[in-house]
Parts: C-alpha cells; structure tokens; sequence
C-alpha cells in the first residue's frame, strides 16, 4: 500500500484503529477521521511515523465530509481509499419502545453519514481518474438479526445494498466497493461489557469471537492491489455466525 492514501472514518478506537495500525504498517499514508481527537491521535501514535493527519469529522454533517475529502487531497496530495466505518449502534429497544429521535440517530449517521462519506471521496476519485477502492463497514446484524436493535439492523442492511448499488456504478470508474461484515468482535467496549464476549462465543461455530485486529488485516487486504477484481462482495470475518 506504499504511496496510497488512505482515509478511515471512525478511527479513534476499535476496528477503525486496527484498520488504521494495519494500512499505515503496510506503507498507506493515512487521514483519520472521527469525533474524537484524542483518540485519533493515540491511534496516530500507536501507528507510528509521520504520515497520518487527523480530521475531527461528524460524518452526519455534510460540509464536515466535504471538508474531510479537501483536507486528505490538500494535505496528501490525491485519495486512493476510503475505510466508511464510522457508525453507532443506539439504544436497544423493542419495536414499540423506539424514539423516532434515536431511530434517525442511528439512519443519519450509519446510513445517511456513510452515504454522504462516501459519495464525497467517490467524486474526488472520479475526477482523479486513477480508480479507487472503498470499503465499507456493514454488520452481520443486518444478515442475522438480534432482537433490540432495529434502527442499526435496518441502517446496516441499507449499507450492505447500497455496497452492491455503488460497485455496480462505480465500476466503469475503477472504483471497488466491498462491504466488511463483521461478527462479533473483541474491542475495548465490548471487553468491557462483563461476560459479554465468552457468552457470544458459545452460539458461534468456531467457538470464538473475532479479533478487531483480523479484520484491520482484511480491510488492508481489500484495499490494496492484491484484488483488483473483487468488488461487490460481502467480506464476512464473523466465525460464522452468520450461518449458525
């Protein structure tokens, strides 16, 4: 990934920090984005070196996207990839107890915010003509469901379709659009949530949940050259949960 620059939203903890550590030591240059700055910039130091830059962004407000996309081509002089994983996931709730505030929470910044994201680096790509490569980050979630959690499962799903929608346009450009899928996964929210990870295990077929690391080394590996031809595809690193 030596002189691609690379921008991950979302980046200041979790999978986006693995993705980031995984880019910058396979060579990228990196934009970090996301809502916290002393986040971004522990990520930015446990990668090391200087060529990562930080950008507080809200993803949800879309002249902080524009601004993102200006400041990766200003600062780094093109963008080659765009990692789309910032999101949340909402309060779990039944159906009948859901706000409408918390369900368009969770659309503007999952779907609404990706879309904006990506529809910025999509334009900047186009008018470089060099192609591209966008990863997305979906949820098995939206493939098998938990009960609580509509609003992220109905924002997850329209990312997963909307992956397939862009590949299908944005190939004429040389523009891979791939949709991560993750299952569940080891970060520091979720090692915080007692008990939480050892019982997910249990339903998963091989037994255990997935490192945010494993999924940094695939991102990685969707962004680089080594696939030149895989677009439209589900990246499932989910112990295969979504077969259970």
């Amino acid at each position: 990934m030596i002189g691609k620059v690379i921008v991950v939203t979302g980046a200041e903890s979790g999978i986006g920090r693995e993705i980031a550590k995984t880019c910058s030591a396979e060579g990228a240059t990196l934009v970090l984005a996301g809502l916290s700055l002393s986040g971004m910039e522990e990520t930015a130091a446990q990668c090391g070196g200087d060529h990562i830059s930080c950008c507080t962004t809200d993803i949800s407000d879309e002249a902080q996207v524009t601004s993102l996309v200006a400041h990766a081509v200003q600062r780094h002089g093109a963008m080659h990839g765009l990692v789309a994983n910032a999101g949340i996931t909402g309060p779990r709730n039944a159906l009948v107890d859901i706000a409408l505030h918390d369900w368009r929470s969770v659309i503007d910044i999952d779907l609404t915010g990706t879309f904006l994201t990506v529809r910025e680096a999509a334009r900047h790509m186009i008018e470089q003509g060099q192609g591209g490569s966008i990863v997305i980050t979906g949820s098995s979630t939206a493939i098998r469901p938990l009960s609580g959690f509509l609003p992220y499962i109905a924002a997850k799903g329209g990312l997963h379709a909307m992956a397939e929608a862009l590949a299908l346009e944005l190939g004429s450009h040389r523009i891979r659009v791939n949709t991560l899928v993750p299952g569940t996964t080891a970060t520091p929210l979720t090692h915080a949530m007692d008990g939480y990870l050892a019982k997910a295990a249990l339903a998963l077929p091989l037994g255990e949940v997935t490192e945010a690391a494993e999924l940094g080394r695939y991102v990685a590996f969707a962004l680089s050259d080594a696939v030149p031809h895989m677009t439209g595809s589900l990246l499932k690193v989910d112990s295969g949960r979504t077969v259970a």
